[in-house]
């Protein structure tokens, strides 16, 4: 019989980032370059995975790339080599939201561990199911589902199941460079490196987060997931990855996250009334962290989500 010990994620946008976030406790880090990943926290070339993945497997730990944008034809050509050269890596796995996946993997016989997360669309055991079977070792839930109907997934399921416990998220994505378009409508001069944010409304002082990338335009929740004093429901749910979001966040702030939910989650396995004891200071020392304009909730986790 295994112990239960689920994985925690995070995200790196350089070596540095790399190190430093595994360093302080997450066990898998995902990277990718924005030509084959969407919503990538920083652009990894393959000496950059090589790299990763090297300083990775020193400390018994894992990288995952991501292949996850939305694909067209003419990013099949260059696609199959990729996965090739990540193969001959040695990464851990990949996260794949596109069905032409694994259809390449099969046609190349390439054995990649294959994490299936197509956002918005894994929200029913049924449907992952049906991609286990086609190979998805893993599986993100969608962050739109309460945390009772994830732990309802992963009690009918046979791949392990992650989902997102801190950080942004994704509500809108478009193809288009909707924001460099309309620079371009109003004759001034754009640059993609400047962060950029939209209100709701004229009296809210809520602002969306707006960047771009070769994957188009994306708007990020005006808040971030915190999930840091459920983690016990959470994992007697036995959901297998717990990932920090760090897309858009300084290096030093996502080392502390992980450094904290690392703690969170050791106390939480080992003696859950001490974990009932702390979780009010593992909650404030996040706090303590956070920017100022960016609040903290349960996302949807605990609310009905209304399309």
């Amino acid at each position: 019989m295994t112990t239960y010990q689920p994985e925690l994620q995070a995200t790196a946008k350089d070596m540095d980032e790399v190190k430093r976030v595994l360093k302080a406790g997450a066990d898998a880090v995902f990277v990718g370059h924005q030509q084959f990943g969407n919503r990538v926290a920083g652009d990894f070339t393959l000496e950059d995975i090589k790299a990763a993945t090297a300083y990775a497997a020193s400390l018994n730990k894992k990288v995952y790339v991501m292949v996850n944008a939305i694909y067209h034809n003419d990013h099949l050509r260059d696609l199959p080599d990729y996965l090739g050269q990540l193969k001959e890596i040695g990464v851990n796995g990949i996260v794949a939201g596109d069905q032409a996946i694994f259809q390449i993997i099969h046609d190349l016989d390439f054995d990649l561990p294959l994490i299936w997360n197509p956002a918005t669309l894994s929200t029913n055991y049924q449907t992952l199911n049906f991609w286990h079977k086609r190979g998805a070792t893993r599986a993100a839930l969608s962050n739109e589902l309460r945390l009772d109907a994830s732990i309802e997934i992963k009690a009918h399921v046979k791949c392990l199941i992650d989902i997102q416990v801190h950080g942004m998220s994704c509500i809108f994505q478009s193809k288009r460079k909707l924001v460099k378009n309309y620079y371009d409508h109003i004759e001034r001069d754009y640059d993609p490196m400047v962060a950029r944010f939209i209100k709701e409304d004229r009296k809210s002082e809520t602002h969306y987060p707006i960047f771009e990338d070769a994957n188009g335009t994306h708007i990020m929740s005006t808040s971030d997931l915190m999930m840091i004093d459920h983690l016990d429901e959470i994992l007697a749910g036995q959901i297998d990855g717990l990932k920090i979001e760090g897309i858009l966040k300084p290096t030093e702030y996502n080392e502390h996250i992980v450094a904290i939910y690392r703690e969170a989650i050791d106390t939480c396995l080992k003696d859950k009334d001490a974990y009932q004891m702390k979780k009010a200071r593992f909650k404030q020392a996040i706090y303590q962290i956070q920017p100022k304009d960016r609040q903290l909730d349960t996302g949807f986790y605990f609310k009905e989500q209304i399309y």
